[in-house]
């Protein structure tokens, strides 16, 4: 028997599987991180020349974080539906905040692995 299925339930399957991460903020308002593949054209191709740039060697002490740091950055404010500029302004200087914020929409717009793959 063929499975059945309709456009609204896969939109709303992608939606449930791939839905932004939404961060509230002090004053009460949220910022919204849309996944990577919601982003326009301009923007992924953004996103992913910012997230190659991030490659450091792990065992390289010296290898200026910076640079890193500021991708990040960027990749927040180019995710960010609105409110990217005020996410980072309230996350300031705090580094390890920025870290994790930036590896939750990681985690969250990382494909998972096709429920029908072979074990």
């Amino acid at each position: 028997m063929a499975a059945l299925f309709t456009l609204d339930s896969l939109r709303e399957e992608i939606e449930n599987e791939f839905a932004p991460v939404t961060i509230p903020l002090r004053d009460g308002s949220e910022v919204v991180l849309r996944n990577l593949l919601r982003l326009d054209k301009k923007d992924r191709d953004k996103v992913q020349a910012h997230l190659k740039s991030m490659q450091i060697d792990a065992e390289d002490e010296d290898a200026d974080l910076e640079p890193v740091l500021a991708s990040m950055r960027e990749v927040i404010k180019l995710a960010a539906e609105t409110g990217g500029v005020k996410l980072l302004r309230e996350i300031g200087d705090d580094e390890l905040l920025l870290q994790r914020v930036f590896q939750r929409w990681m985690e969250a717009t990382s494909p998972g692995e096709a429920s029908n793959s072979p074990a």
